[in-house]
C-alpha cells in the first residue's frame, strides 16, 4: 500500500487523476497540496490538504508524488516536494526550456528514476500494439495528428509566461512519437508553426522527419482546430493500420487498429484500459522499463525536437 501527495487540484486533477488513484486498491492514502484555500469545499475528509510550498520537517512520507499544475510551474513544484517523496511523475511537459533538461541535478534524478517525465498513452496496450506492428513490418510511412478545438481562454494554454501553447500541450505526442522511433538518425525535412494575431501562443504545427533512413514521419498539432487523435502507419507491401484515440482515451474507450491488407480489412481489438491507472501502477510496481521513455537521453533527444520546432515560432 501506497502514499501518495498530488499537487494541483485543477480540473485535470478531478477530471482524470483522483478518480484513476481512488480505483487502485494499491493506493493506502491520497493528500492534495494546492494555493486554493478553497480546495476543501472541493475534495472529500479522507483526503489530507496540505498548503503549497510549506514542508515541515515532520511532513509524511509519499511513495509517490505527482505534480499537476501548469507547466511554468512543473520543476519549482518538483523542488517543494522532492525531499518528501521517492518518487515524482511530472505530467508532460517537465519544462518547456531545454536548458532544465541539461540541468546535472534533473540528469541524475532522471536516470535514477526519482523525477519522471509521464507520458500516458506509453503505458496503454494500444502503443505496445503499435511498436509490435512497426517493429515486426516494413512500416516505411507514419501520419498522425494531435488536435483540439479551443478551450475556455483563461486556459494557462494561452498564456506565455505560464508556459502556454500547443507545441508543448498537443505537439508533444507526435513528437515524442517519433522521439521513441529513432534508433540511430534522423533528419528533419520541414517544420511549421503558426499562430493567430490575438494570441500570445502558438496554435499549431507539424514536421516532417525521415527516421533512420527509413520512415516518412509526418506529425501535426493544433489548438482550436477541428478535434484529432490517431495514427495512420503504411507497410512497404501496400497494407496501411489506422488507428484512433492513441494518445487521448475518453472514457470506456474500446481501442482497436483497423488494418487493411490486399483489399481486405481486419480489425485488431486492443480492449477497454484506464492509461492513467496503468501509469500510476507502473510507478507503484516500479516497472522503470516502461518509463525508459523518460530517462535523460531519451528526454534530451526529445527535448531537442522541441526546441528545434520552438525556434520557428514566431509571435
Amino acid at each position: 500500500m501506497v502514499n501518495v501527495l498530488l499537487v494541483g487540484n485543477g480540473l485535470h486533477s478531478n477530471k482524470r487523476i483522483l478518480p484513476s488513484l481512488k480505483k487502485l486498491e494499491a493506493v493506502n492514502s491520497i493528500s492534495i497540496m494546492d494555493r486554493n484555500i478553497e480546495i476543501e469545499k472541493q475534495v472529500t475528509d479522507t483526503i489530507k490538504i496540505l498548503p503549497y510550498g510549506e514542508v515541515s520537517q515532520s511532513e509524511s512520507f509519499y511513495d509517490l508524488g505527482i505534480v499537476a499544475t501548469p507547466p511554468y510551474n512543473h520543476l519549482q513544484s518538483y523542488e517543494v516536494i522532492e525531499n518528501i517523496c521517492q518518487r515524482v511523475l511530472i505530467e508532460k511537459p517537465l519544462t518547456n526550456n531545454l536548458h532544465d533538461v541539461k540541468a546535472k541535478s534533473i540528469k541524475e534524478d532522471l536516470n535514477e528514476n526519482k523525477l519522471i517525465e509521464a507520458l500516458m498513452y506509453f503505458h496503454h496496450p494500444l502503443w505496445k500494439k503499435i511498436i509490435n506492428i512497426i517493429e515486426c513490418s516494413n512500416i516505411v510511412e507514419i501520419d498522425t495528428k494531435f488536435s483540439v478545438p479551443h478551450l475556455s481562454k483563461d486556459s494557462y494554454r494561452y498564456s506565455a509566461s505560464k508556459g502556454g501553447g500547443s507545441l508543448f500541450d498537443q505537439g508533444i505526442y507526435p513528437i515524442s512519437f517519433a522521439q521513441q522511433l529513432i534508433k540511430s538518425n534522423y533528419e528533419i525535412n520541414s517544420i511549421e508553426t503558426n499562430s493567430e494575431e490575438e494570441f500570445e501562443v502558438d496554435l499549431s504545427g507539424k514536421i516532417s522527419l525521415n527516421i533512420d533512413n527509413k520512415i516518412n514521419f509526418k506529425g501535426s498539432w493544433g489548438l482550436g482546430c477541428e478535434y484529432n487523435n490517431f495514427v495512420n502507419l503504411k507497410d512497404s507491401d501496400g497494407s496501411t493500420y489506422e488507428i484512433d484515440f492513441v494518445y487521448s482515451k475518453p472514457d470506456l474507450t474500446n481501442s482497436k487498429i483497423l488494418m487493411t491488407k490486399d483489399g481486405s480489412k481486419k480489425s485488431i481489438e486492443i480492449g477497454i484500459h484506464d492509461q492513467f491507472q496503468n501509469m500510476y501502477l507502473d510507478a507503484i510496481n516500479k516497472n522503470f522499463s516502461v518509463f525508459e521513455y523518460s530517462n535523460y537521453n531519451n528526454l534530451n533527444l526529445r527535448y531537442t525536437l522541441l526546441e528545434e520546432v520552438s525556434e520557428t515560432i514566431k509571435l
